[in-house]
């Protein structure tokens, strides 16, 4: 496609009235009836190290283990008890995969989900998905994911109103064992920010709002969508980079973060 159709293309789907969220439908089935365990219920907590049975390459560092953080993101290095998103580059060795830095609190409601999978029905969607968006890597076959979901997640010092407030995302990592990818999904973003970042206690605004993006964990290589820690962030239900509203592609085994198609921001 040459650029000025390209260029024009992704104006007219930014000025679409039609721009919705990506449904659960769009996302990889989670929950425990599809053998995922639960993260514990708590506020800035994380899972113990999880062992992945095929290494993960991410800023080209392959890692045998990883952590689900209840503040929306998946950690490398150690925790993730951050609940004030700052701009990465982060100041401390925190290697790092963040669909929603925010500050969840589960205690409020909502579930924090996860596996790994080698289901060969899922390993061929994502197979395809990358396939599409990223046209030059039509040799690669997905071998390994997993998907981790936070579902009707509230914020931390929410009120009887604010924690009617609900986050639903996804964050799901796909690899051959020597490219890497991850997806992120975005069904429902009703908040950005907790009390604790001068966030308001009913609507969930304000203060220092929620982070997306990537962090290499050495000060340098680090990624993070235009709207982090801006208000707009609450839209990104209607963003994009592979023209799919609240879907984002990435591949991430290297120190460049690749995007996928066409940036609606």
């Amino acid at each position: 496609m040459k650029m000025k159709t390209l260029f024009l293309f992704c104006l007219l789907f930014i000025l679409t009235d039609k721009i919705d969220a990506a449904s659960l439908s769009d996302f990889y089935p989670f929950g425990m009836v599809n053998g995922d365990r639960r993260a514990p219920t708590n506020d800035d907590g994380s899972t113990e190290p999880i062992p992945v049975s095929t290494s993960f390459p991410f800023f080209n560092y392959q890692h045998d283990s990883l952590i689900v953080n209840t503040n929306g993101v998946i950690s490398f290095l150690g925790t993730m008890s951050t609940y004030t998103p700052s701009s990465f580059p982060l100041p401390s060795k925190r290697r790092l995969i963040a669909p929603y830095l925010a500050d969840t609190d589960t205690r409020k409601g909502g579930d924090v989900w996860y596996r790994e999978s080698t289901n060969l029905t899922l390993l061929g969607e994502a197979t395809g998905e990358i396939h599409e968006i990223f046209p030059e890597h039509f040799n690669f076959h997905a071998a390994w994911m997993f998907i981790a979901t936070w579902d009707n997640v509230s914020f931390f010092g929410s009120d009887s109103i604010g924690q009617q407030k609900k986050c639903t995302f996804q964050c799901v990592l796909v690899t051959n064992g020597r490219h890497s990818f991850t997806i992120f999904l975005y069904d429902k973003i009703e908040w950005t920010t907790g009390t604790a970042s001068s966030g308001d206690s009913t609507s969930g605004l304000g203060g220092t709002p929620a982070q997306v993006g990537f962090d290499a964990g050495d000060g340098l290589n680090y990624y993070a969508i235009e709207a982090s820690r801006t208000s707009n962030i609450i839209n990104v239900t209607q963003m994009s980079n592979i023209d799919f509203p609240g879907k984002f592609i990435f591949r991430v085994d290297s120190t460049l973060i690749k995007k996928g198609g066409c940036n609606v921001e």
